[in-house]
């Protein structure tokens, strides 16, 4: 179930490029995806503009005389172990956040002599055959893995700090139980005062967003899981050549992403006219007010949830483009209402899109 997509295939494809309809569930295996952007590079001819096996290791600003600001980006062939610099007018930044994994500190978890993994790391639940296993975190990835693993662990502590229990149906051998307070050997202790013995850890804590080829020049700070100084999530507010796709979360992706390309095509060719840096700032700086006035903590004002329909709306508005049509909120929103009925099932569903208001759903028995 962990290597299946969390989104139906139907909301997740880019729009000028469909994916293959399928005669099972709508929430395929990652290898489909994975196939269908090699399919998509290979139909827009995409492969002799992409270097691959390149590590770009350092990105500058540079101000000319004129006040343009060119980008020197030196990058290693990691084959051939040559380092070339080149002049960009632009950068576009699609590095993804779920490289490096957020792991936070639990007193005494030095003392562990179990494995620990972070779930970027996880791959096949049978290594956890027969072994008492802890899981921290009980998001998309904590329960997904807590479901895979506990068909071959004898015993799963599932940790975290809800503010109430996930009441989708678990196996038997999944008990939830608070945060983690501190660890002593293979003794975890949780906030409750509880304790367990555990032969396996796995962190299912989130990402973090990392820029180490960004030059110090370019203020890129990362504290409280978002970006700033960017305008619209996308745009940098001292630099507006430079762009960094994919912050937001909660979203539907690939389509986001497809958005985004196209409100960056609009400001490159002119189409579209920034507002200046101060003006920028300003409405970045509104936005949050507003938010934090709703009670959405800092961390999550990244999380745009219900809120990325009109953040779509407005880009494609303003870069002269299809925007989505309402079948794929609707879907979204179907999918949704499943996973909170029951977080073990709504995987099983195939949708189909009717047109674009309008689509079917039909439950599959489970694979």
């Amino acid at each position: 179930m962990c290597c299946r997509t969390n989104l139906p295939q139907e909301i997740m494809q880019i729009p000028d490029f469909p994916l293959k309809e399928n005669e099972g569930p709508s929430f395929v295996h990652h290898t489909v995806i994975r196939q269908y952007l090699r399919d998509y590079a290979k139909h827009f001819n995409l492969y002799p503009h992409i270097k691959l096996n390149t590590l770009v290791k350092h990105v500058e600003p540079e101000t000319l005389r004129n006040g343009q600001t060119i980008w020197m980006v030196t990058y290693e062939d990691l084959e051939g172990k040559v380092e070339t610099t080149k002049t960009f007018d632009a950068v576009v930044v699609c590095n993804g956040h779920y490289t490096v994994g957020h792991v936070p500190h639990i007193p005494g978890i030095e003392s562990f002599p179990g494995g620990s993994i972070h779930s970027h790391q996880y791959r096949v639940p049978e290594v956890y055959a027969k072994k008492k296993v802890c899981i921290l975190g009980a998001s998309w990835s904590g329960i997904d893995i807590a479901l895979e693993v506990s068909e071959y662990a004898e015993k799963i502590y599932l940790s975290h700090n809800l503010p109430k229990p996930v009441d989708s149906v678990m196996a038997k051998n999944v008990e939830q139980r608070p945060g983690i307070q501190s660890v002593q050997g293979n003794v975890f202790i949780f906030n409750d005062g509880s304790m367990a013995e555990v032969d396996s850890f796995i962190y299912c804590t989130g990402y973090e967003f990392t820029y180490p080829f960004m030059s110090t020049k370019v203020e890129m700070r990362t504290e409280n899981n978002q970006v700033e100084p960017f305008y619209k999530h996308l745009i940098h507010i001292d630099y507006p050549s430079l762009f960094v796709m994919g912050l937001p979360a909660i979203v539907i992706p690939f389509p986001m992403f497809h958005i985004q390309a196209q409100y960056i095509l609009a400001i490159l060719e002119g189409f579209i006219k920034l507002p200046s840096a101060k003006q920028m700032r300003e409405a970045s700086e509104a936005e949050k007010r507003d938010l934090l006035n709703q009670g959405i903590p800092l961390r999550h004002i990244t999380k745009l949830k219900e809120r990325q329909w009109a953040y779509y709306d407005e880009m494609a508005k303003a870069a002269n483009v299809r925007g989505f049509p309402p079948v794929i909120k609707k879907i979204y929103d179907h999918s949704n209402a499943m996973r909170e009925l029951d977080f073990t099932t709504y995987k099983n569903y195939q949708y189909r899109i009717i047109d674009d208001e309008n689509f079917v759903a039909c439950y599959c028995k489970p694979c």
